[in-house]
């Protein structure tokens, strides 16, 4: 080889090996920026110590990356000085093919074959941030291998040198591999029974203003419809669709050809001349937010788009849509609170209700306002989607709309039932699917039905410790909870395909009945329970209810089981019970829950004349009149019936009004942060880990003693358990693990907390404040408060992390005032003293029945902090509190005596009344303060207690 020859080939190693080298730093430092701000956007910090220890890592080789790259420049340098003896440019002995050419900077040796996709050698990668670059390599280290021509060619004649790809040749690969799993998305599409009836569905679509489908389980209609609807064109303006239909005629194409996919390429490029207001949202409503996001994602993928981009969805505390939006799901709440800012949905080409036969508050709701948003909106096509119950009173409330049915793929499902009535629900329901595990052949996943989140959790707790157990005894056995506080990509593990010898069990509740679908499903085992909410108007208190389940939703919980093939049902009660005890429908969620969350939504979209809105089922005039108390109690409307600043304030938030009012009071005193903590809290289902090994619990109630010891209850319990979760940073994973906290909740917590924040910022609040002085820092005047309290200033950041125990109880009892309850004459029980009927005075009420009176006692939930009150302490609690401040600055030892007033934000009924989210109130004084004028009077609050420790 001559001396240019070689020169070439020596110029080519240092120019592949820089361009290598760069693209790995490049590709390293990215994936750091990309987490990092990831990481800004969900909270600034790593929120575990996986996270934490993964951008340690990326950051080390990005160091090593930058290192090897300073090597190989200085290589470069030193080569383009051209005058060193022994660099670069100096004599050289002739190579033979094969033969090492030494450099002295250290560079390790870099083949082809070493090299990883990126074209760096890994080992060399790591290795190379541990050098010292200004030694010197002993001539015995390779470093590059300079061929011949002639050699290259031979190699690659006989594939032992394998060229790299090029960029070009790897985007090839790689859009072939998402078009083949397109193509299988497009073929699962096909195969659903919706597909078969696409043109006629879209026919009567386009013929009618309102149409009701009855889809039966598995028929499509949830995932497909929304994606028939923008392939027509649904989603374009008149003028966009006129032009459209006339590109298509003329090209020759049919609509009813086009998949998603070329629909949404052709129409993103149509958008561009589209008006903005004829740019318009396919939306479809769901029930429930799990269900709104987990076919989202699924409905993203068959259009191959991520989900945020034409296709996304609005919940509760989360948003993922964007500027090219077109197919939106949302859940019924999200969807009304877009009537207050477009009450004729002019942005809006089709809206599908879907699940409406499960007929929540909120679907109610939405059907009414949907009944005269037809009469305004020409363009506006409306859907309800149903199953086979309800469909006929459905037609006659639009008036009589047509009613298109979907078949649905089915099989036979035989029932068993119990033999005699199950004490144990989740026990039995764990054993179930273990003896279906150990008996049946696979495959032939199982669905378990239980009526919450703590049921979920213990009893897939339960199977995996009887799989730990069994050890190599037991098939494989993939244990899939689902609920509603789980991540996305926890939820989204349902729907994967269950390996080769693996049997899956998903435990959910009611929410797999209808709202989602998961195939393999053969056998079911169904408790035979679910939760429901229930309101006493008399008692103005909403109560968390176990209950029985309908007929109608065992029936379609059993269906669940012939999805693929004949099925298996487990009723876990006695077919008496079925045919004799459960009831035919589930009662409507209207007919049963508190309607001030509704009448505060009516009253922010104009809707004043409750008594002549259209509901499906009319509730009744006793609870709208009690729901409006409870609103003008609550500050929110006026004498007349019209919101206040407050009330349309508590109208931007998604929660109850009496936790609203409490958010919004928080800021007037100076702990609107905390109290957005609080409310973030109160949203999940579970804290701390449910476990049943004695040492965990321990762990547990330590962890409790230490977080709650210094509070006056659960509520700044949870403020300061999540300052101390913020506070541990990149430890916050240790931190859970330490103190038996559910991580993944946390997070959810997290993200809950921000959305509140951003609703404080846009309403005008100011999270932390400071009462101006001479400002009341309790009571009347909450207009006046809120416009004098969003004009102060913000505390300091070492201000803000004080927990202002005396703040957020007075701020709680501002939204919830009405469930204060003193202690019984047995030291054990309370009751609600709040007056029955608000127009008496307060020493005139009384009780209607004795079950009304019954309905005012209730007992501290035993998950509760509170629950230990008056029992001797544990010894570091004791030492905790004699060591803490004293009780000037406002925290009281409320573990040593049952304390005499408490004020909870929850009922829930079991075996008897319990008291959920519990805080003590040191002085009947806050009471006063807190609650509107004369709702009570000072005698009402004393105890026996109180009243022998009066002078």
């Amino acid at each position: 080889m001559d001396k240019e020859a070689l020169r070439q080939a020596q110029q080519a190693s240092r120019t592949a090996f820089l361009r290598k080298a760069a693209a790995q730093q490049q590709k390293a430092a990215k994936a750091v920026v990309d987490q990092k701000l990831k990481d800004i956007e969900h909270g600034v910090v790593p929120t575990s110590i996986t996270e934490a220890e993964f951008l340690l890592h990326r950051s080390a080789e990005v160091q090593a990356a930058g290192e090897l790259f300073d090597v190989a420049r200085r290589r470069q340098a030193l080569g383009d000085e051209g005058e060193a003896p022994g660099r670069w440019d100096a004599p050289a002995p002739e190579l033979q093919d094969g033969e090492a050419l030494h450099a002295s900077p250290p560079v390790h040796h870099v083949l082809q074959g070493d090299l990883h996709e990126d074209g760096v050698d890994k080992e060399a990668l790591v290795a190379s941030s541990a050098l010292d670059t200004t030694a010197t390599t002993p001539s015995a280290n390779v470093s590059f291998v300079a061929m011949s021509e002639a050699e290259i060619a031979k190699r690659v004649s006989s594939h032992d040198y394998v060229q790299e790809k090029t960029l070009a040749e790897l985007q090839q690969e790689r859009a072939a591999a998402l078009q083949g799993q397109r193509d299988r998305l497009q073929q699962q599409r096909k195969s659903l029974p919706i597909y078969q009836m696409r043109s006629e569905l879209l026919r009567c679509i386009r013929d009618h203003r309102v149409v009701i489908m009855v889809g039966e389980t598995g028929s499509g209609k949830t995932t497909q419809l929304l994606q028939y609807l923008y392939e027509e064109g649904f989603h374009l303006g008149p003028k966009a669709r006129k032009t459209r239909a006339a590109a298509i005629e003329t090209g020759g194409d049919s609509a009813g050809t086009m998949n998603t996919e070329q629909a949404t390429s052709e129409t993103e490029g149509a958008d561009d001349s589209v008006e903005k207001d004829e740019e318009l949202r396919l939306i479809c409503t769901q029930p429930r937010l799990i269900a709104a996001t987990s076919v989202a994602e699924r409905v993203a993928q068959e259009v191959g788009r991520p989900c945020g981009s034409v296709v996304g969805y609005k919940v509760r505390f989360d948003d993922k849509t964007g500027p090219l939006t077109r197919i939106l799901y949302v859940t019924d709440g999200m969807m009304l609170k877009e009537f207050i800012n477009d009450p004729d949905l002019s942005t809006v080409g089709a809206i599908m209700v879907d699940e409406a036969h499960e007929r929540s508050l909120n679907t109610d709701i939405l059907l009414g306002l949907l009944r005269d948003v037809v009469r305004r909106n020409a363009q506006i096509k409306v859907i309800v989607a149903s199953a086979t119950i309800n469909a006929a009173k459905f037609s006659s409330f639009f008036d009589n709309a047509p009613v298109f049915t979907v078949t649905g793929r089915t099989y036979p499902v035989e029932c068993f039932y119990a033999g005699e009535p199950v004490a144990d629900y989740v026990t039995e329901s764990a054993q179930t699917v273990l003896s279906l595990h150990m008996e049946r052949p696979l495959p032939g996943d199982i669905l378990v039905f239980l009526p919450g989140q703590d049921d979920i959790e213990t009893c897939a707790e339960t199977l995996q410790r009887y799989v730990e157990e069994a050890k190599d005894q037991l098939r494989p056995l993939l244990i899939l909870p689902i609920y509603s506080s789980l991540p996305a990509k926890e939820q989204a593990r349902i729907y994967e395909r269950t390996p080769t010898g693996t049997r899956k069990v998903v435990i959910a509740t009611n929410i797999a009945e209808t709202s989602i679908t998961i195939d393999g499903v053969v056998y079911v085992v169904d408790c035979g329970l679910c939760k429901q909410d229930f309101y006493d108007p008399q008692a103005m208190v909403e109560e968390l209810r176990v209950v029985p389940t309908s007929q109608a939703s065992a029936t379609q919980r059993a269906g669940r089981a012939g999805r693929t093939q004949a099925g298996k049902c487990y009723r876990l009660f006695t077919e008496y019970t079925f045919r004799n005890e459960l009831p035919a429908e589930t009662t409507p969620e209207i007919l049963r829950c508190s309607m001030s969350a509704v009448v505060l939504q009516l009253k922010a979209l104009g809707i004043h004349n409750l008594l002549e809105f259209d509901f499906l089922d009319a509730p009744s005039t006793a609870s709208l009149e009690r729901a409006i108390d409870h609103l003008y109690l609550l500050g929110a409307i006026k004498a007349d019936g019209r919101l206040t600043v407050t009330g349309r304030r508590m109208a931007e938030f998604p929660m109850d009004p009496s936790l609203s009012k409490c958010l919004i009071r928080g800021c007037a005193l100076g702990c609107g942060r905390h109290l957005a903590m609080a409310a973030a809290m109160l949203t999940l289902d579970s804290i701390f880990i449910n476990s049943r090994d004695p040492a965990e619990r321990q762990l547990i109630k330590s962890a409790k003693d230490h977080l709650f010891g210094f509070g006056n209850g659960d509520v700044t319990g949870y403020v300061r358990l999540m300052e101390e979760w913020l506070r541990a940073g990149t430890r916050a994973g240790e931190f859970c693990k330490s103190n038996g906290i559910n991580a993944r909740a946390m997070l959810r917590a997290r993200d809950v907390l921000d959305q509140i924040l951003k609703i404080y910022d846009r309403i005008g609040l100011v999270a932390d404040l400071q009462p101006a002085k001479g400002q009341a820092t309790a009571g009347g005047g909450e207009d006046g408060a809120d416009d004098e309290g969003a004009r102060l200033k913000a505390l300091s950041s070492a201000a803000a992390t004080h927990i202002d125990v005396a703040a957020i109880t007075k701020a709680i009892l501002s939204g919830f005032f009405f469930n204060v309850a003193k202690l019984g004459a047995d030291k054990h029980s309370y009751t609600v003293v709040r007056p029955m009927d608000t127009g008496a005075p307060a020493g005139a009420r009384r009780f209607e029945s004795p079950e009304a009176a019954d309905a005012s006692v209730a007992e501290v939930h035993p998950s509760s902090f509170l629950f230990g009150a008056g029992r001797k302490p544990a010894a570091g609690v004791r030492a905790n509190l004699a060591s803490g401040p004293d009780s000037e600055s406002g925290i009281p030892p409320v573990l040593r005596e049952r304390p005499a007033l408490v004020v909870f934000t929850q009922l829930r009924h079991t075996t008897k009344r319990f008291m959920t989210h519990v805080t003590a109130v040191a002085s009947p004084e806050w009471v006063l303060q807190s609650a509107p004028v004369n709702y009570f009077q000072p005698e009402e609050l004393e105890t026996g207690l109180r009243k022998r420790r009066r002078p």
